[in-house]
Formats: C-alpha cells, structure tokens, sequence
C-alpha cells in the first residue's frame, strides 16, 4: 500500500515538478493545487527571486562626518557576521527592508517601505519616558549602543541616513566554514556602495528634515 501510494504521489507530482522548471514556457504558478484531491500543491510567497542582493544600511552620528552603523537582528550588515538562521516567522523589520532590495530601492521606499522614516525619528527623539518597545526589533549590538551612549544619558544620535549597499558572497561557503572553523572568524560578505537612500536627516523643530552638516 505505502508503496503504492508512493507511486501515486509521484504520478501526481510531474505538474508541479513542470510548474517549478517551467517546462511550459510559462511563469511559476504559487500556492495552488494541481489535482482534484489537492494531494499535491505548490506554496511559497515568489516564484524567482533577484540575482543580486542589495541590503539598505541604517547609520547615526554627532557630527555627520564619522557613522556608527545599526545592526538588524539578521539581515547582513557587518561583513564579519555569519548569517543567522530564524524560524518559524520572520524579524519583522528584516522581512520589510528585504523589499527594499529591489530596484529602483527609492520607488519601494516610497510605494511600500515609507515606515523607515518613521525608525530614524524615533531613533533621533530624545525621548525623556525612556519608552522605546521599537528597540527590541533591532539587533542586540544596535540596543547596546544605543542605549549606553544616548538614551541612558537621556540623549539622542544627531543625524541618521540609510545608503544601499551590493552584497557578494565573500568566497565559496566551503572557504568561509572553513576560515570560520580554523580562525574563529571569517569574513563572510564582499560589498560596496550602491546609492544614498535616505540621505543626512535630523528632527528640526520636532519634525524629521534634511539635515544640515557644516563642511
């Protein structure tokens, strides 16, 4: 019986295993079923993904020269940090920014992502209530800073700006793990700078503007 039931699923299966190649010329179809019985189906959010991965980079300052960057809790950011693993749900904040990605990044800003100029004012808002439940969705290494070098001290960053960065895999995974393994640390990501985002913003008469840096 099990193994003709094995047979059957198999039988059952060619449709997607068609669908997921795209053997008919058509794009992938997602989250549908393909017999009668709905014994098999396709699910997923996207049938294809970019090439190229672009990651947005939130950064702060006091004086709009020299920039701290904030850390996700698993989107790449520092070079230096291997990608994490969650499950069963998303970091919220990584899932959005992920969109971001996409270009033209500042149409997706605007069309969908516009909450990330909401984040950098409430990381400029010297906020006197020390309230800030939005700290927990940042990486933990973002909360240190933030909280020892300005909110303790009932402070607030200066400036704050997002650039776009393209992200490589720094070498094969088998020379990373192995760099990881024999040295403690490995660089895991290769990037450079793609574009300003969000360029030098600070809160200006209780409302976040253009910031303006001296030279």
């Amino acid at each position: 019986l099990d193994f003709a039931l094995l047979i059957y699923i198999g039988y059952l299966s060619s449709p997607v295993v068609a669908n997921l190649l795209q053997l008919d010329g058509r794009r992938q179809v997602m989250n549908s079923s393909f017999d009668p019985f709905r014994f098999v189906n396709t699910y997923g959010a996207f049938g294809s993904v970019g090439e190229k991965r672009f990651e947005p980079i939130v950064m702060i300052s006091d004086d709009g020269k020299s920039w701290q960057e904030l850390e996700f809790p698993c989107k790449p950011g520092n070079v230096t940090r291997q990608p994490c693993f969650c499950a069963p749900y998303h970091y919220r904040l990584d899932w959005n920014i992920w969109f971001i990605g996409f270009k033209p990044h500042k149409a997706y800003l605007q069309r969908r992502e516009v909450w990330l100029y909401n984040l950098l004012e409430k990381i400029l808002n010297k906020n006197t209530t020390n309230q800030r439940p939005w700290l927990n969705l940042l990486d933990q290494t973002a909360i240190d800073l933030l909280q020892s070098k300005y909110y303790r001290q009932e402070g607030a960053p200066q400036f704050a700006k997002v650039d776009m960065y393209h992200y490589r895999m720094a070498a094969p995974l088998q020379t990373i793990l192995y760099d990881q393994w024999t040295k403690g640390s490995a660089t895991w990501w290769n990037r450079r700078y793609e574009e300003s985002l969000i360029p030098p913003v600070e809160i200006l008469s209780g409302k976040l503007s253009l910031a303006r840096i001296d030279a």
